[in-house]
């Protein structure tokens, strides 16, 4: 969803040989637009978008006769989020920090031999594969969403059940259950998952 990124990579991306066609998708109707609209190879898929998910398309790729190889493109960080795309089914992953060499090498490798994940995530699936299964899900409901937001603003659990119309023993109980979802000991380590997971 950011243009100037886009801008630049559609410009480097076109004077490779090898790739004979390029669209773009700023929002989620045209991502379905483009993705049922004609054969794509590949999609650079980026994971945190202003009104949706990275995950949220991927469900939606997963329902297509013929989904195209995807490789995502995240500036987060957060295991979780990690073992959630390849849960999810993607042929690669890349960090935007990375730069363009590692971008293309990607593609490359995608294209020849169907995936391509970095030494750094291989040491994520490694060192996660016991706990594969039991990885919590990043999506949350809108309520819980909104619970985050009030937390990361630094409201107490009174402003916040006032500002989600709820009582304050109701806002601390789903404030509870949050950090039980999410795997979490303390309100730090909550926020510190939504950020490193593209939730807030």
């Amino acid at each position: 969803d950011e243009a100037f990124l886009r801008q630049g990579w559609r410009a480097m991306l076109e004077k490779e040989d090898f790739i004979h066609g390029i669209y773009e998708a700023e929002d989620k109707d045209e991502f379905i637009k483009h993705v049922t609209g004609q054969a794509i190879d590949i999609i650079l898929l980026d994971i945190r978008l202003r009104k949706t998910s990275g995950l949220e398309l991927l469900q939606q790729l997963s329902e297509l006769e013929h989904p195209p190889k995807v490789i995502a493109v995240t500036g987060l960080d957060g295991v979780e989020l990690i073992i959630n795309l390849l849960k999810s089914g993607v042929n690669g992953i890349v960090y935007k920090l990375d730069g363009y060499g590692e971008i293309i090498k990607a593609i490359n490798t995608v294209r020849h031999s169907g995936m391509y994940f970095p030494q750094n995530i291989l040491r994520i699936i490694q060192s996660n594969a016991k706990r594969w299964d039991s990885t919590p899900p990043i999506v949350l409901s809108f309520q819980e969403k909104e619970l985050l937001k009030a937390i990361a603003n630094g409201g107490t659990t009174k402003e916040i059940a006032v500002d989600l119309k709820m009582t304050s023993s109701t806002a601390e109980t789903y404030r509870i259950r949050l950090m039980k979802k999410v795997g979490v000991s303390n309100t730090a380590a909550l926020l510190a998952y939504a950020f490193r997971n593209g939730i807030l």
